[in-house]
């Protein structure tokens, strides 16, 4: 039977209601019905001097995009695309894992409040049994009076329309086939930014050892043999990773430290 689509639009008062009392005061959220890119609209409200905070939701994209520029497709009144802007005290160099700690944060939210079990695929994506549930792109924005300008875009599965999945190259999943009940997108959306706010906030003023940390209970590549894309390419086996979010690698020649990249897998399964 061919799903309906979700019947609940996307709300500013329903999510507000959802955040939590420490999170609200931390944000400001707008909902749009359609945009080229969130992360482009949040950019903007650097402009204006309203970029921390901002979190900028939208029904439908039609610019999505993932890293290194890929298409991040994006039907309307379906799924979750969310930015959030955030400035951080802390010096640039200090938020190398930013995205690999925002994973976790997504990661810890859908587990406890949605009993979904994920894993999180280095650096930035969620998958749940070998199939792609949503993506991170974090983009470093400039530097504004000594904070680093940075925006987080969110894209979630929630309620792929039937047929809309066709178009997408890799495995991929939905939330509401992974945990067998319709979603209510506006609470979800609430829980994570309420999250993040308090992660990001905690994350600015300790550091991402804690969620790094957490981030390895899900680590979907540890054990399994990977080639990391470059000049020249890392093959091995994943090892986790280091206190500053890179990956790394057994090869033959040692553990090789891959701070960023694409990496695949060379096996499909579970870890030998």
């Amino acid at each position: 039977m061919m799903r309906s689509m979700n019947p609940s639009p996307l709300d500013v008062s329903h999510i507000v209601a959802s955040l939590t009392p420490m999170s609200a005061p931390l944000l400001s959220v707008a909902v749009r019905d359609s945009v080229g890119s969130t992360n482009d609209v949040v950019r903007e409200r650097g402009q204006d001097g309203s970029f921390h905070g901002a979190a900028v939701l939208a029904e439908e994209q039609t610019q999505g995009r993932g890293r290194r520029g890929r298409i991040w497709h994006s039907p309307a009144g379906a799924n979750l695309y969310c930015s959030l802007g955030w400035s951080f005290e802390r010096p640039l160099q200090t938020l190398s894992g930013l995205s690999l700690a925002i994973g976790a944060m997504i990661a810890e939210t859908v587990e406890t409040d949605y009993g979904a079990e994920l894993a999180l695929k280095w650096p930035n994506d969620l998958f749940h049994d070998d199939r792609k549930l949503g993506g991170i792109l974090v983009e470093m924005v400039g530097e504004d009076s000594g904070r680093q300008q940075v925006i987080m875009g969110i894209g979630l599965n929630v309620d792929m329309p039937m047929g809309e999945g066709d178009v997408i190259s890799r495995p991929w999943t939905d939330l509401r086939t992974v945990i067998g009940a319709p979603i209510d997108r506006n609470e979800l959306a609430g829980r994570l930014l309420s999250q993040l706010a308090e992660g990001l906030t905690a994350v600015d003023r300790y550091g991402m050892g804690e969620w790094l940390q957490r981030w390895r209970r899900w680590d979907y590549l540890k054990g399994r043999s990977v080639v990391v894309d470059g000049v020249p390419p890392v093959t091995g086996i994943a090892a986790g990773i280091d206190d500053g979010g890179a990956l790394l690698v057994d090869t033959a020649s040692g553990q090789s430290v891959v701070a960023g990249g694409e990496a695949s897998l060379l096996q499909i399964g579970g870890a030998p």
